[in-house]
Order: structure tokens, then C-alpha cells, then sequence
């Protein structure tokens, strides 16, 4: 059993990944059309264009995992060098000048490709290495809740204080406010991975990943067929967050005038997400973690649905049914995750090789994919819903803000449920093949 102050170690890299992913996921957007001036519609384009590219490194990435041998270990290594290159990128991401329409995107895409291939750099070793730490599913999903629960408190946290903290520090003006705020995100995440890397050490008995080539890759990735359907099912509701993340500073500015309550909206969904993600682990101790991520996409489409019939005439309901919204949510994202990690055995036992590095280098491809086209589908929407930065908007705009806050999202996350029909890796079934594992490692001795 891995102690809690391991697990607390080892979250404390996921509260600093995800302060500077949920800065940039949710506000780089706001960032370029609300400060730069960028069009919605190239906007759209753009965080499309860079997280298919960036996403194509990953799988590279997780390769690279599985080959590292140092005396720190194969993933600890990346926890020690890449954060300070990481802070750095996000600080330059958040001082793209505002030039003529070609030069102002031009460096707009090349620095947000760089900072999330740096991102990948950090964040495959970071989840890779929890498969290293524990082969026992239940404790798994312990282990997985800290740096769940850590990630949600790091990632909605940044969306309550960081309008405030813009405005603390526009001394000289907005764009002041947010290259100071990325600084103090940066320097902040810097230090607590490595608290990581310094806390936490891998099993000294944990199985070796084995090499495998690039051609190689491709074949142990559709075999792992639990893999597949997890990735489905988790890039459908990562769309449906994506989108949500990023609507509410275009709805509560526009449909309500009331721009100085996203911090208490986004505050509301991140108390009911911490609740969800600690009821997590009961609800799949009780019933299974596929039956969990059942109940919590129900909550979570079903709040949708009622928050999309209230309409938008008051705010108070609309806060409800967020956060609603949120309980579901945290309970369907530490179920799918820790089930995510038994995909590394079953891959084992299927093809004989153990991929780590393959398996969650897969999960962040699919989380860039997921963000970059939820991202991307949000501002288009925007765009095709007539929205103009810094103007009154019209009652169409005003209505397609509020689908896309509520009803949308809602019908993109319960198509989730479709791929996990024919999910049958089960406590039980891991179990067993946690089992086997374990007997063939002992054969040779038997032999001997």
C-alpha cells in the first residue's frame, strides 16, 4: 500500500501541471481575442491547428519514456529539468504583442506549439509514472484521486482568481496584469513538481517497460482494446469540459453583465468537482468504476439539459445546475482516469510487452486533441453565433452563448457512454490478470 504522504507528494506535480494548463486552456483564448485582438474565427483555426500538431509528438514522447534508464530513474528525470522550460514558455505565451494581423499570429502559434511540446515533455513521465508506484487497482484509484483532486483544485482555482489577480496587477495596463499573473502561475508550478521529484521514488521491484520501435507502436496500441474505449470515452467528455471552461468569461460578460462573477460561478463547480472527485472511489468501491462513470455522465448531461431549459434570464438557477454539473464531473474524471491505469496490464498480458510511456502518452495526445477541438468548436461557435469582442451582442449571439454553455456540452459529454458499453476490464478481471502476471514472472524461478 503506498502511504498518504506519497500520494500527497506525488499530486502536488499534478496541482503545478495544472495550474499552468488550466491557465492556458482557459484564458489564452480570452488572452488573444479579448487583449491581442485576434478574430474568434482564426482563433478557432488556430487552437485546432497547434494541438493536432503538438498531439503528434506525444505517442513519440511516451516512446522516449519507455527507453529512459538514469540513475533517477525512467520518469523522474523529466520532472527535474522541463519545468523550468515550461515556466518560461508560459510567461512568453501570455506576451504576444499585438501586431499586424499576420505577425501577431504567426508568433501565436509558434509559441503555443512550443510551450505544449514542453507540456508533453513534463506531463507523459508525470502520469506514466504511476503505473510504477502500484499494481494494486483499489489502491490505484486512491492513488489517482490525490493528483485528480489535486489537478481540479489547480485547474478551476486558476479560473476563480485569475481575472482578479489581472486586475490587481494592470498597474500599467491588462496586458501587464497577465504577463505578471503567468509568471507567478509559472514560478509556482516550477516549484511544486519538484517537490515531486523530490518526494516521490519509483518501485525499486516495479516491471520494466519494454523498447519497442515506432512501427511496433501502432500494433500494441490497437491491441490494448480497454485503451481504445477509455480514449473515446474520455475525449468526449474533455471536449465537453473544454468547452465549458472556456464559455463562461463570453456568457456571464455578455448574457449577464456580470463579468465579476466568473470567479464565484467557476468557484462553485470547482467545490462541487472537489466533492465528486472524493466520492469517487465509494461509488466504485460500491459498484465498479465503470458503473461510477455511469452515474456521473447521467448527473453531468442530465444538469445540461436543465440548465439549458431555464434559460438565461437569472443567474441564480444557472449556478445550481453548475454546480451539479460539477459533482458529476468529478466523480465520471477520477473513475475514468484509474481505469485508465489498468490498461497497462491488460496491455502486458495481451501482447507480452508492458508500455507505460505508450498508454499515458496516449492519454495526453487524446487530452490535446480533446482540448484543442473543444477549444477550437467553442470559438467557432462563437463566430458562427455573430460575436464581436468588446460589443453588445445580439439576441441570437446571446443564445447561442447560452446553448453553448449548457445544452451542447451536455449532448457531447453523454455520447461518452456510447464506447464504455463494451468496456469489460472490471476490478475482478484486473485482478486476474494482475494474477497471471505475477505467475509467469515466477515461472523462471520455479524452473531454476
Amino acid at each position: 500500500m503506498i502511504g498518504w504522504r506519497t500520494k500527497l507528494a506525488y499530486g502536488w506535480g499534478s496541482l503545478g501541471n495544472n495550474i499552468v494548463y488550466g491557465f492556458v486552456a482557459t484564458y489564452l483564448a480570452v488572452y488573444y481575442t479579448e487583449v491581442v485582438g485576434i478574430a474568434a474565427a482564426s482563433a478557432s483555426v488556430l487552437f485546432f491547428v497547434v494541438r493536432i500538431v503538438d498531439a503528434t509528438a506525444d505517442p513519440v514522447m511516451g516512446m522516449i519514456v519507455d527507453r529512459t534508464h538514469t540513475r533517477w530513474g525512467r520518469f523522474r528525470p523529466y520532472l527535474l529539468f522541463t519545468p523550468p522550460v515550461l515556466a518560461v514558455l508560459t510567461i512568453l505565451a501570455f506576451s504576444i504583442p499585438s501586431l499586424n494581423t499576420t505577425a501577431t499570429l504567426v508568433l501565436a502559434y509558434v509559441s503555443y506549439l512550443l510551450w505544449g511540446l514542453s507540456f508533453t515533455v513534463m506531463d507523459v513521465p508525470y502520469w506514466s509514472m504511476s503505473a510504477a508506484l502500484t499494481s494494486d487497482a483499489r489502491d490505484r484509484t486512491s492513488l489517482v484521486m490525490v493528483p485528480r483532486t489535486l489537478a481540479n483544485v489547480g485547474y478551476i482555482g486558476v479560473n476563480i482568481i485569475t481575472l482578479p489577480l489581472v486586475a490587481l496587477f494592470s498597474f500599467s495596463g491588462e496586458r501587464q496584469g497577465w504577463q505578471i499573473v503567468a509568471v507567478l502561475y509559472a514560478v509556482t508550478a516550477m516549484a511544486l513538481t519538484w517537490v515531486t521529484f523530490a518526494k516521490v521514488k519509483e518501485r525499486a521491484e516495479a516491471p520494466a517497460s519494454h523498447r519497442y520501435s515506432l512501427p511496433e507502436m501502432g500494433r500494441l496500441f490497437v491491441q490494448n482494446k480497454p485503451l481504445l474505449l477509455l480514449l473515446g470515452a474520455m475525449f468526449l467528455t474533455e471536449v465537453a469540459f473544454t468547452m465549458r471552461n472556456i464559455i463562461p468569461v463570453y456568457y456571464l460578460t455578455y448574457n449577464y453583465d456580470a463579468a465579476d462573477m466568473v470567479p464565484m460561478l467557476v468557484g462553485v463547480f470547482a467545490v462541487t468537482t472537489l466533492a465528486g472527485s472524493l466520492l469517487s472511489p465509494v461509488l466504485a468501491g460500491r459498484w465498479g468504476k465503470r458503473n461510477a462513470v455511469f452515474v456521473g455522465i447521467a448527473i453531468t448531461s442530465a444538469s445540461s439539459v436543465g440548465a439549458w431549459l431555464n434559460g438565461y434570464g437569472s443567474l441564480t438557477p444557472i449556478i445550481g445546475w453548475i454546480a451539479i454539473t460539477g459533482l458529476g464531473y468529478g466523480i465520471t474524471n477520477i473513475s475514468l482516469v484509474s481505469m485508465l491505469t489498468d490498461t497497462v496490464e491488460y496491455g502486458q498480458w495481451r501482447t507480452g510487452r508492458r508500455t507505460e510511456g505508450l498508454v499515458f502518452s496516449s492519454n495526453i495526445f487524446k487530452t490535446k486533441v480533446s482540448s484543442g477541438v473543444g477549444a477550437s468548436f467553442a470559438l467557432a461557435l462563437l463566430a458562427a453565433f455573430g460575436y464581436v469582442a468588446n460589443q453588445d451582442q445580439s439576441v441570437a449571439t446571446l443564445d447561442g452563448l447560452h446553448s453553448t454553455m449548457t445544452i451542447i456540452p451536455g449532448i457531447v459529454g453523454i455520447l461518452a457512454l456510447v464506447p464504455l458499453l463494451w468496456y469489460r476490464l472490471d476490478e475482478g478481471r484486473h485482478a486476474a490478470i494482475v494474477a497471471e502476471l505475477e505467475a509467469r514472472d515466477a515461472e523462471p524461478e520455479a524452473v531454476s
